[in-house]
């Protein structure tokens, strides 16, 4: 048995059944990867590299991991936060705790895989622009100091989205009208989280990147 662990924010994270069709693309990765994986999905709703740490979700993650395992990390996407609970700097605090956790899992003998964050859908002047400021920048700076894999999904998907169009993409996401779904009767405008559907696209989008690795 082959064993995927997974670190990272509410795009990533498994999903209670009151939120459907809100899906994280950790949870649908398993389609990709086969029947000869187990995923530990690790993501939570709202985390930070500095959250993730602090309140004890890496540590636990970490105890589970053994040599010849696979571990993706993403983050950024709140690490940008005001909150003190989850900012961090891209250039100095957000790549230390990065390379602290890549240390972590290299000393149980696995491998560590950084992904930049996944791109929010918003559009202007009819074209998807960057909301992550620099750190899927530092990510992919710090993964090239320590010859690391890494794959750039802020850019993977902002291209992506950018040439299927602000209408089209929005079926990707948490963004439809009123009476779609039992649970959204009112509708929902979220351009952050996937609906089902952008989970499958995203998880085969990472499997892609991530194949040559396994």
């Amino acid at each position: 048995m082959k064993k995927m662990h997974l670190f990272g924010d509410s795009t990533c994270a498994s999903k209670a059944e009151d939120k459907r069709p809100e899906t994280g693309w950790g949870e649908k990765l398993i389609d990709f990867l086969g029947p000869e994986w187990v995923v530990f999905n690790n993501a939570r709703n709202g985390m930070s590299t500095k959250s993730c740490l602090d309140s004890g979700t890496f540590l636990s993650g970490l105890e589970r991991i053994e040599k010849g395992d696979v571990a993706i990390l993403q983050f950024g996407h709140n690490d940008s936060k005001e909150d003190e609970k989850r900012r961090t700097e891209p250039w100095s605090s957000y790549q230390a705790n990065l390379k602290y956790m890549k240390d972590k899992i290299e000393e149980k003998e696995a491998m560590v895989i950084f992904l930049s964050s996944i791109t929010r859908r918003l559009f202007k002047d009819g074209h998807i622009y960057n909301s992550h400021g620099e750190y899927p920048e530092a990510v992919k700076a710090l993964a090239k100091s320590l010859n690391a894999p890494f794959v750039d999904m802020n850019k993977k998907t902002m291209e992506f989205f950018d040439k299927l169009g602000d209408e089209e993409s929005k079926k990707y996401f948490m963004n439809f009208p009123a009476g779609l779904y039992p649970l959204y009767p009112e509708g929902r405008e979220d351009n952050s989280h996937l609906r089902t559907e952008g989970a499958s696209l995203i998880a085969g989008m990472v499997y892609e990147e991530i194949v040559e690795y396994l």
